[in-house]
């Protein structure tokens, strides 16, 4: 089947106006491919569509379920899931062909929809598990970002697949090194929310402290997590004069100052190990060849494309061991490899690969 010139419903937990992720990227792709695409952001209390910067996508705000939904009984739940419905279609002016969701706290009541419309399940984050197993059971097809969500959707639809994080990149080519603070000669990155309460701040903080000759830069927005559990450690990072931090950068940067590092980093707390066996990050990583350290990520391993810590008490040894190697981990055939293999799952790939699935299943 093949994804072009339909209308899709992309339900989406993160609004339109949030940092660009997965669902925001599919919308947009899946626009370039002749479709018409509306954004479902998560309720606002009004009905509104409105034109996204971006040509065949819009946005829809609207009000939402009553509170407490899926304690009503089915029947209720089935009639306020289609009456939602309808008024979306009647704002959109437009038959839909696809409900597309990446958020099972709503619209997981499939059965509700009409016949005509295809509907998938993609998870993309194992906490986003509200109502997997109702939306899984009820989906035509079913979609994982990593083998531990997949294993979920397969206990109740055996159409579940895995389609990994996608790549999406821009890059304006801009001169982004006079704006890399640091004065020393190696520096190593991480990209990403500061605030997510998996980050490892322990494991930063020893392997900066114990390396003053490398600067540590922490790039993406957010504000300090006091319900982080190392929050302790990441206020002594904040002290050492070899870290840095900088805000939210455009999208269209990342890969200047990517290429600007020369290590990459990635370190999750071992209890979220199994919720961050997969990264999006991990991709845009890999497309800037740069040696990349994480802590263990279950889906990259074996693949020789990460240095991967078992234990994160281990994770600051491996960052020694790649800033000692550093002239190897970083010769041109690991970096083509790494680049090789983020480039086999852009966006545009992905859809491929997901159009094959559809067409692979029974009508």
């Amino acid at each position: 089947m093949k994804l072009a010139h339909k209308n899709i419903l992309i339900v989406s937990p993160e609004p339109w106006s949030h940092i660009f992720v997965s669902k925001h990227h599919y919308a947009t792709h899946l626009a370039k491919r002749g479709n018409q695409v509306y954004f479902l952001n998560p309720p606002t209390g009004a009905f509104k569509l409105q034109q996204t910067d971006y040509q065949g996508v819009e946005t829809i705000d609207y009000r939402g379920f009553l509170p407490g939904l899926k304690y009503f009984p089915s029947f209720i739940i089935r009639w306020l899931t289609r009456r939602v419905f309808d008024q979306l279609e009647q704002l959109a002016g437009v038959k839909f062909d696809f409900v597309w969701s990446f958020d099972n706290s709503v619209f997981y009541q499939f059965d509700a929809l009409p016949k005509r419309v295809h509907k998938i399940s993609h998870i993309v984050d194992l906490a986003q598990n509200f109502e997997l197993a109702k939306a899984a059971i009820l989906a035509d097809v079913c979609f994982g970002v990593t083998a531990s969500i997949v294993d979920a959707l397969k206990k109740y639809n055996e159409n579940s697949f895995r389609i990994n994080h996608g790549l999406s990149f821009q890059s304006t080519n801009i001169q982004i090194s006079s704006k890399v603070p640091g004065n020393n000669q190696y520096k190593s990155f991480y990209l990403g929310n500061i605030a997510m309460r998996h980050m490892d701040w322990k494991v930063f903080y020893e392997a900066a402290k114990s390396n003053p000759n490398v600067d540590f830069i922490f790039i993406g927005p957010g504000e300090k997590n006091e319900t982080n559990n190392y929050f302790n450690f990441e206020l002594q990072i904040r002290t050492l004069s070899n870290v840095y931090f900088i805000s939210k950068i455009p999208s269209e940067h990342v890969q200047s100052y990517l290429e600007e590092a020369d290590m990459l980093l990635l370190a999750y707390q071992e209890y979220f190990h199994k919720d961050a066996s997969n990264s999006h990050k991990i991709l845009e990583y890999l497309y800037s060849g740069k040696p990349i350290i994480a802590s263990y990520t279950a889906d990259y391993d074996g693949s020789n494309l990460l240095y991967m810590s078992k234990t994160n008490e281990d994770w600051p040894k491996i960052f020694d061991q790649v800033l000692e190697n550093l002239n190897e981990y970083s010769s041109k055939e690991l970096a083509d490899k790494r680049k090789k293999y983020a480039l086999d799952h852009t966006y545009d790939k992905q859809i491929d690969r997901i159009e094959k699935i559809l067409a692979s299943l029974p009508s």
